[in-house]
Protein backbone atom coordinates (compact mmCIF):
# COMPACT_ATOMS: atom_id res chain seq x y z
CA UNK A 1 0.00 0.00 0.00
CA UNK A 2 2.71 2.31 0.63
CA UNK A 3 4.26 1.43 -2.78
CA UNK A 4 0.64 2.53 -4.15
CA UNK A 5 0.81 5.63 -2.00
CA UNK A 6 4.24 6.89 -3.53
CA UNK A 7 2.69 6.41 -6.96
CA UNK A 8 -0.34 8.58 -6.41
CA UNK A 9 2.13 11.34 -5.06
CA UNK A 10 4.68 11.14 -8.10
CA UNK A 11 1.71 11.43 -10.36
CA UNK A 12 -0.08 14.51 -8.48
CA UNK A 13 4.05 15.71 -7.89
CA UNK A 14 3.78 15.43 -11.98
CA UNK A 15 0.49 17.16 -12.66
CA UNK A 16 1.76 20.05 -10.65
CA UNK A 17 4.43 20.86 -12.65
CA UNK A 18 2.94 20.35 -16.53
CA UNK A 19 2.55 23.89 -18.17
CA UNK A 20 -0.70 24.81 -18.90
CA UNK A 21 -0.58 24.66 -22.86
CA UNK A 22 -0.21 20.86 -22.96
CA UNK A 23 -0.20 18.89 -25.90
CA UNK A 24 -2.03 15.99 -24.79
CA UNK A 25 -2.32 13.50 -21.21
CA UNK A 26 -3.39 9.93 -20.96
CA UNK A 27 -4.33 8.00 -18.24
CA UNK A 28 -4.02 4.12 -19.01
CA UNK A 29 -4.15 1.05 -18.13
CA UNK A 30 -2.81 -2.44 -19.93
CA UNK A 31 -0.69 -5.73 -19.41
CA UNK A 32 3.12 -6.39 -19.94
CA UNK A 33 4.33 -9.56 -21.44
CA UNK A 34 8.20 -10.78 -20.56
CA UNK A 35 10.05 -11.92 -23.90
CA UNK A 36 12.97 -14.03 -24.14
CA UNK A 37 15.84 -12.71 -21.74
CA UNK A 38 19.18 -12.78 -23.67
CA UNK A 39 22.19 -13.70 -21.63
CA UNK A 40 25.54 -13.24 -22.28
CA UNK A 41 27.63 -16.03 -20.75
CA UNK A 42 26.45 -18.47 -18.00
CA UNK A 43 23.13 -21.29 -18.21
CA UNK A 44 20.83 -19.75 -20.87
CA UNK A 45 17.11 -19.67 -19.79
CA UNK A 46 17.44 -19.79 -15.82
CA UNK A 47 15.98 -15.76 -15.20
CA UNK A 48 13.49 -16.78 -17.78
CA UNK A 49 12.25 -19.76 -16.67
CA UNK A 50 12.34 -18.37 -13.28
CA UNK A 51 9.92 -15.41 -14.11
CA UNK A 52 7.81 -18.07 -16.64
CA UNK A 53 6.49 -20.32 -13.68
CA UNK A 54 5.25 -17.50 -11.87
CA UNK A 55 3.71 -15.79 -14.46
CA UNK A 56 0.02 -15.01 -13.91
CA UNK A 57 -1.99 -13.06 -17.00
CA UNK A 58 -4.77 -11.68 -14.59
CA UNK A 59 -2.26 -10.15 -12.34
CA UNK A 60 -0.05 -8.79 -14.76
CA UNK A 61 -1.55 -5.28 -15.24
CA UNK A 62 0.09 -1.64 -15.41
CA UNK A 63 -1.29 1.39 -15.17
CA UNK A 64 -0.26 5.16 -15.61
CA UNK A 65 -0.08 8.72 -16.84
CA UNK A 66 1.32 9.75 -20.53
CA UNK A 67 1.95 13.61 -20.81
CA UNK A 68 3.14 14.86 -24.87
CA UNK A 69 3.49 17.76 -26.30
CA UNK A 70 4.17 18.91 -29.73
CA UNK A 71 1.82 18.83 -32.77
CA UNK A 72 4.27 16.74 -35.34
CA UNK A 73 7.38 16.18 -33.50
CA UNK A 74 7.28 16.60 -30.17
CA UNK A 75 8.14 15.05 -26.60
CA UNK A 76 6.21 12.35 -24.00
CA UNK A 77 6.99 11.40 -20.74
CA UNK A 78 5.36 8.47 -19.14
CA UNK A 79 5.22 7.39 -15.39
CA UNK A 80 3.68 4.19 -14.54
CA UNK A 81 3.08 1.66 -12.03
CA UNK A 82 2.87 -2.25 -12.05
CA UNK A 83 2.09 -4.38 -8.99
CA UNK A 84 3.35 -8.18 -10.44
CA UNK A 85 6.40 -6.96 -12.92
CA UNK A 86 7.79 -10.23 -13.92
CA UNK A 87 6.34 -12.00 -11.33
CA UNK A 88 3.94 -11.80 -8.44
CA UNK A 89 6.01 -10.66 -5.73
CA UNK A 90 7.64 -7.94 -8.11
CA UNK A 91 6.31 -4.24 -8.29
CA UNK A 92 7.58 -1.51 -10.68
CA UNK A 93 7.57 1.59 -11.60
CA UNK A 94 8.59 2.90 -14.78
CA UNK A 95 9.56 6.47 -16.09
CA UNK A 96 10.71 7.28 -19.79
CA UNK A 97 10.83 10.01 -21.81
CA UNK A 98 10.29 9.72 -25.62
CA UNK A 99 10.78 11.27 -28.69
CA UNK A 100 7.25 11.11 -30.21
CA UNK A 101 6.25 11.50 -33.99
CA UNK A 102 2.92 11.52 -35.01
CA UNK A 103 0.65 12.82 -37.82
CA UNK A 104 -0.89 16.01 -37.83
CA UNK A 105 -4.59 14.76 -38.21
CA UNK A 106 -7.46 15.88 -36.85
CA UNK A 107 -9.24 12.49 -35.83
CA UNK A 108 -7.04 9.70 -35.88
CA UNK A 109 -3.06 10.14 -35.26
CA UNK A 110 -0.64 7.18 -35.84
CA UNK A 111 2.56 7.93 -33.99
CA UNK A 112 5.84 6.32 -33.07
CA UNK A 113 7.99 6.87 -30.42
CA UNK A 114 11.30 5.96 -28.70
CA UNK A 115 12.83 6.97 -25.36
CA UNK A 116 14.89 6.18 -22.62
CA UNK A 117 14.24 5.88 -18.95
CA UNK A 118 14.24 3.58 -15.67
CA UNK A 119 12.68 0.92 -14.31
CA UNK A 120 12.29 0.79 -10.24
CA UNK A 121 11.34 -3.03 -8.81
CA UNK A 122 10.83 -3.49 -5.06
CA UNK A 123 9.50 -6.41 -4.00
CA UNK A 124 11.26 -9.99 -2.79
CA UNK A 125 11.92 -12.31 -5.72
CA UNK A 126 14.76 -14.35 -7.46
CA UNK A 127 15.11 -11.87 -9.94
CA UNK A 128 17.28 -8.83 -8.90
CA UNK A 129 16.82 -5.55 -11.17
CA UNK A 130 16.45 -3.07 -8.48
CA UNK A 131 17.01 0.09 -10.55
CA UNK A 132 17.69 -0.29 -14.05
CA UNK A 133 17.65 1.91 -17.62
CA UNK A 134 15.83 1.16 -19.83
CA UNK A 135 14.65 1.42 -23.83
CA UNK A 136 11.44 2.43 -24.80
CA UNK A 137 9.92 2.41 -28.07
CA UNK A 138 6.52 1.34 -30.09
CA UNK A 139 3.39 3.24 -31.69
CA UNK A 140 0.02 3.49 -31.51
CA UNK A 141 -3.17 5.41 -32.48
CA UNK A 142 -4.94 8.58 -30.67
CA UNK A 143 -8.60 9.15 -31.85
CA UNK A 144 -10.32 12.28 -31.25
CA UNK A 145 -13.62 12.16 -32.74
CA UNK A 146 -15.20 14.95 -30.99
CA UNK A 147 -13.72 17.83 -28.41
CA UNK A 148 -10.88 17.37 -26.23
CA UNK A 149 -11.49 13.84 -24.82
CA UNK A 150 -10.86 10.80 -26.98
CA UNK A 151 -8.78 7.05 -26.66
CA UNK A 152 -5.37 6.16 -27.40
CA UNK A 153 -4.24 2.76 -28.15
CA UNK A 154 -0.28 1.67 -27.56
CA UNK A 155 2.10 -0.95 -28.10
CA UNK A 156 5.57 -0.80 -26.72
CA UNK A 157 8.49 -2.45 -26.16
CA UNK A 158 11.02 -2.53 -23.33
CA UNK A 159 14.89 -2.76 -23.41
CA UNK A 160 16.32 -3.16 -20.27
CA UNK A 161 20.67 -4.47 -20.12
CA UNK A 162 22.12 -5.95 -17.43
CA UNK A 163 19.49 -8.40 -15.62
CA UNK A 164 20.49 -10.68 -13.55
CA UNK A 165 19.30 -13.82 -11.02
CA UNK A 166 19.96 -12.86 -7.77
CA UNK A 167 22.66 -14.12 -5.89
CA UNK A 168 23.80 -16.30 -9.29
CA UNK A 169 26.71 -16.20 -11.23
CA UNK A 170 25.04 -16.06 -14.46
CA UNK A 171 26.38 -12.71 -16.01
CA UNK A 172 24.42 -9.87 -16.87
CA UNK A 173 21.49 -10.64 -20.06
CA UNK A 174 18.91 -8.00 -21.46
CA UNK A 175 15.16 -8.32 -20.65
CA UNK A 176 12.72 -7.71 -23.41
CA UNK A 177 9.11 -6.99 -22.53
CA UNK A 178 6.07 -6.19 -24.44
CA UNK A 179 2.90 -3.94 -23.43
CA UNK A 180 -0.13 -3.23 -24.87
CA UNK A 181 -2.07 -0.51 -23.40
CA UNK A 182 -5.08 1.81 -24.22
CA UNK A 183 -6.18 5.03 -22.23
CA UNK A 184 -8.48 8.26 -22.42
CA UNK A 185 -6.75 10.91 -23.89
CA UNK A 186 -7.45 14.95 -23.06
CA UNK A 187 -6.20 16.84 -25.68
CA UNK A 188 -5.48 20.96 -24.59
Amino acid sequence: MKTLGSFLFLIALLLTAMPVDASDLTLYGGFQRQGMVTLDTGTTGQLGQAAKQTFDPRNFGVFGIRYGKGRVVGSEHTLAYTPNFIESSRKAILYHSNLIVQAPLPVVRPYGTVGVGAVFTMGNSVVDLGRKFAINYGGGVKILPAGPVGIRFDIRGYTIPSVQRSGSSIEAGTLNIAEVSVGVIFSY
